[in-house]
C-alpha cells in the first residue's frame, strides 16, 4: 500500500509540472504576439508618416552623334552614335545625312541614319535604318506618332506604320533638342518577301495624280521605287497599269478588279485615319504603297502626319474650318461612287466598329497623350530652351499644353462630326 501512495504522488506532481509548463508557454506566446504585433503597428504607422516618394519616371535616352564635318543634305557621311540610357552607354558606327522636304527651311533639322549593324535605338526594334525626326513645327511632338499608333491599333496583324519613340539628340556633344525616333519604312518593316519578284515598295508614288508630274522628285525613278532597287528591276510597267486602272477603267471593271489591286480593309482603315486626323495632305502623297508577294494586293502605310489634329502642314490652326475632301483621291472617290461595291456602307460599319472598340474615342486619345508625355518627360523643357515656342517660324505662340488642349478640342469636335456622318441606321 505505501508504494501505491508514492506512485500516486509522483503522478500528481508530474501533472502539475506539465500544467505549469503549458501555462508558461501560453503566456509567452501571448506576450510574443502582443509585442511583435505592437512593433509591426508602430513600424507601419511610422512608414505611413514618411513623405511619399515621387513615382519613378522613364529615362529619356540621349543620342550623341559625332561627325568630323557638318551633316550634309546630299549624301551620307560617316558618324558614331553614342547612346546613353541611365547608367548604360553604347556606341554605334554608321552614316548620316539631313532629311526632309518642306521642313528643311527650319534650323532644327531631321536626319536619316544608317547604321553598320542592326541595333536598337531609343528602345525601337533592332534595325540599321532610322529617321531622327526634328518634329519642329509640332509643339506636342505627338501628331506623327499618335497617327501611326492608331493605324496599327485598328488592325494589329495587318496594318503597318512606323514604330516611334523619343530621344534627346546631341551633335558633337551639343544639345539639339527632343526628337521623334522613327523606323524607316523599308522592305523589312513592310514585311516584304524579298525573294519574290512581285514584292515591291514605293514612297509617295504619284498613282493618284491623273496628269504626269512635271517635276518629279526623282525623274529617273518616277514612282519612287524603294524596293527592289530600280537598277535590278524597274516596276514602272506595273505602276503604269495601276494608274490606267484607276483613271481609265469602266465602273464595271473597277468594281470587279479593285480588290485585286488593293486590300480594301487596309484602304478602309487608311480612309478613316485620313478622316479622323483631317490630314488632307495625305490624300495624294505622304504614304507608302507596297505589295508583299505574288498574288497579294497593294496596301498603304501612312507617313508624315503633322498636318493633323487641329493644325495644317504649315502650322496654321485648323479647327475644322477646312475639312478634308476625300474625292480628291481617285481611289477613294471611285470606291465611294461605285454603285455595286457598297463601300460607303462598309466604311460606316468599320468606323462604328472602331468607335465601339474605343480606339476612336476622346478617352483613348487622352490616354495616348499621357503615355507619350510620360515617355518624353524632361525632354520638352530642354527642347523649348533651345527652340523657343514663340519663334518666328510658328504661326502663333501657343505653349505645349495649349497645343495639347487644341488637339483634344479638335478630336472632341471631329468625333461628333463623324458620328453624325456615320450614324447607325
Amino acid at each position: 500500500m505505501p508504494s501505491i501512495s508514492l506512485k500516486s504522488d509522483s503522478q500528481e506532481k508530474a501533472k502539475k509540472d506539465n500544467r505549469r509548463r503549458l501555462l508558461v508557454f501560453i503566456l509567452t506566446l501571448i506576450f510574443s504576439i502582443a509585442f511583435f504585433g505592437g512593433v509591426y503597428i508602430f513600424l507601419k504607422k511610422a512608414q505611413q508618416n514618411q513623405p511619399k516618394q515621387p513615382a519613378a519616371q522613364p529615362t529619356l535616352p540621349t543620342l550623341d552623334i559625332r561627325t568630323d564635318t557638318e551633316i550634309p543634305w546630299e549624301k551620307k557621311i560617316t558618324c558614331v552614335v553614342n547612346q546613353t540610357l541611365g547608367n548604360s552607354a553604347e556606341a554605334f558606327a554608321g552614316k548620316i545625312k539631313c532629311h526632309g522636304g518642306y521642313s528643311s527651311r527650319y534650323e532644327k533639322h531631321s536626319f536619316s541614319l544608317e547604321l553598320t549593324d542592326k541595333v536598337s535605338i531609343a528602345g525601337l526594334p533592332k534595325d540599321d535604318d532610322y529617321i531622327l525626326n526634328a518634329n519642329y513645327i509640332d509643339k506636342t511632338f505627338m501628331r506623327h506618332k499618335i497617327s501611326y499608333d492608331l493605324f496599327r491599333e485598328m488592325n494589329p496583324s495587318a496594318n503597318i506604320a512606323p514604330i516611334s519613340s523619343y530621344a534627346n539628340i546631341q551633335l558633337n556633344g551639343k544639345d539639339n533638342g527632343l526628337y521623334v525616333i522613327m523606323q524607316k519604312v523599308t522592305a523589312k518593316v513592310a514585311r516584304l518577301d524579298k525573294d519574290d519578284n512581285s514584292a515591291m515598295l514605293f514612297k509617295e508614288p504619284p498613282v493618284f495624280h491623273e496628269k504626269r508630274l512635271e517635276n518629279p522628285e526623282e525623274p529617273e525613278n518616277y514612282y519612287q521605287q524603294k524596293f527592289p532597287k530600280i537598277k535590278n528591276q524597274d516596276c514602272k510597267a506595273i505602276m503604269d497599269s495601276l494608274h490606267d486602272f484607276l483613271f481609265r477603267s469602266s465602273d464595271e471593271i473597277f468594281a470587279e478588279k479593285v480588290s485585286y489591286w488593293f486590300d480594301l480593309q487596309n484602304v478602309t482603315d487608311w480612309h478613316i485615319l485620313l478622316l479622323f486626323t483631317n490630314n488632307s495632305d495625305g490624300l495624294l502623297k505622304n504614304f507608302y504603297l507596297y505589295r508583299t508577294k505574288t498574288g497579294e494586293p497593294f496596301r498603304i502605310i501612312p507617313w508624315d502626319y503633322d498636318h493633323s489634329f487641329g493644325r495644317d502642314g504649315d502650322g496654321e490652326k485648323n479647327l475644322l474650318t477646312d475639312i478634308i475632301d476625300c474625292n480628291r483621291c481617285v481611289l477613294l472617290k471611285r470606291l465611294m461612287e461605285s454603285p455595286t461595291l457598297n463601300y460607303t456602307e462598309q466604311l460606316a460599319k468599320r468606323y462604328n466598329e472602331l468607335r465601339a472598340q474605343g480606339i476612336l474615342s476622346v478617352e483613348h486619345f487622352k490616354e495616348m497623350i499621357k503615355r507619350n508625355e510620360d515617355a518624353m518627360s524632361g525632354g520638352l523643357e530642354r527642347n523649348f530652351g533651345l527652340w523657343p515656342i514663340n519663334d518666328k517660324n510658328y504661326s502663333d505662340g501657343a505653349t505645349h499644353q495649349e497645343e495639347v488642349d487644341l488637339m483634344i478640342q479638335y478630336v472632341t469636335a471631329r468625333l461628333s462630326q463623324l458620328d453624325a456622318k456615320f450614324k447607325k441606321k
